[in-house]
């Protein structure tokens, strides 16, 4: 396999944005990403990891590794880790690499690389059988990645070569296996592409176990598909759309609280207007009558206790307000959907990109695990004719 090929500053990015988490303000408007906060020391790894291997990166990659105090060590110093490790395995010092890649960890993206190097070593010390052992172990571990399929393929060369027939055709076998189930697992994915967004929304960090997993991490690394762009962009939605949703209660118990006050308030209003117009109507009876008596001292007390009874009602039927839905929350709800809907468009918009990438990469993948597919066949046409001048697997390198 490559030694070299390490995952390039859009991974790590990517990494970053899955662990840091999100802020949220008071209300949906305040909330916004929480800002990915790098050491010097940070920087300059990732600087480094995104260059080709060299000799003269080794102090760097040692003092990173021993003693940056930096928070974000535990992501990136399994990368500074790998790296020293290839550096080791190019100059022949598999002891040292293989110290460096068991203290990477498991559930790291860097674990199927750190894997992968370790069979290495054991090849390069000539243990063929513990390398082989390896190539099995992370097959089975990381089932949707193709260069850990490709290391089955690879074991297999190594079995036919010495011969091992009997060895060898189960490990083409299964290989053959795994590239059918990856490439109906992304034929699923192709036509429901839903499950793609949600794994970048919930972490764009996995360690490549699925499919998908191996999807996520190709298209974080392929600056061209701005996939990272749209995984913030969901990763943003998503955080305003549990603050809506959040809103959405409020608002909604403040406009069902009003409804209720209203529905009180509209049996208060219809016995107060009742009562108005009985009182109007008493009134012009008594001022028509007091026109042509306008010396009966006691209609004109009853005309002056209807008049004081009507200003009265008014001053209730004021007090009551508007049956209609308070301004306020009219200004809410109004806005309320001008942010779901402007929500609705960006989450749209994200989900586009990230459709178009992976119409990208879906191919090309596929493409990858056919023609792993027909190594693993030739494989076995040679052991049919026991044959041995087929050179080893080349397909390790799939990003």
């Amino acid at each position: 396999m490559d030694a070299t090929r390490l995952p390039v500053k859009g991974l790590i990015t990517a990494m970053m944005i899955a662990f840091s988490g999100h802020s949220y303000g008071t209300t949906c408007q305040e909330g916004s990403h929480s800002s990915i906060t790098l050491h010097n020391a940070d920087r300059t790894l990732v600087s480094l990891l995104d260059q080709p291997a060299a000799d003269q990166q080794a102090p760097i990659l040692l003092q990173y590794s021993s003693t940056t105090p930096s928070i974000n060590k535990p992501i990136l110093g399994n990368y500074a880790r790998l790296r020293l490790a290839a550096l080791a395995l190019q100059d022949g010092d598999t002891t040292f690499a293989r110290q460096q890649l068991t203290q990477i960890e498991q559930n790291s993206p860097a674990a199927v690389d750190a894997a992968l190097l370790l069979a290495e070593s054991y090849r390069k010390d000539g243990d063929r059988e513990r390398a082989r052992a390896w190539f099995l172990r992370i097959a089975a571990r990381f089932p949707g990645n193709p260069r850990a399929v490709s290391g089955l393929v690879l074991a297999g060369d190594d079995w036919r070569k010495q011969g091992a027939s009997e060895q060898a055709l189960p490990v083409y076998n299964l290989a053959l296996t795994k590239a059918a189930e990856n490439m109906k697992a992304l034929e699923e994915l192709e036509n429901n592409p839903d499950r793609l967004y949600r794994a970048l929304t919930n972490s764009v960090a996995g360690n490549s176990t699925t499919v998908m997993d191996q999807l996520v991490l190709a298209l974080v690394r392929d600056s061209d598909s701005r996939v990272l762009d749209a995984t913030r962009q969901l990763i943003h939605a998503k955080s305003q759309l549990r603050c809506l949703q959040s809103e959405e209660e409020s608002l909604n118990a403040a406009i069902e609280h009003a409804s209720a006050r209203d529905l009180s308030n509209g049996a208060f209003r219809q016995a107060a207007e009742l009562e108005k117009k009985a009182t109007e109507q008493e009134i012009a009876d008594l001022e028509r009558i007091l026109v042509n008596a306008p010396k009966m001292a006691e209609l004109q007390q009853r005309l002056d206790d209807a008049r004081d009874r009507l200003a009265r009602l008014a001053q209730r039927l004021d007090s009551l307000g508007s049956t209609a839905l308070p301004p306020e929350l009219e200004q809410r709800k109004l806005k309320m959907d001008v942010d779901k809907k402007a929500l609705d468009q960006s989450i749209m918009a994200a989900r586009e990109q990230v459709r178009s990438a992976l119409e990208d990469e879906v191919p090309e993948l596929k493409r990858y695990y056919r023609n792993l597919a027909g190594e693993a066949q030739l494989g076995i046409a040679q052991l049919l004719q026991n044959s041995e001048r087929r050179s080893e697997s080349s397909l390790v390198g799939y990003k």
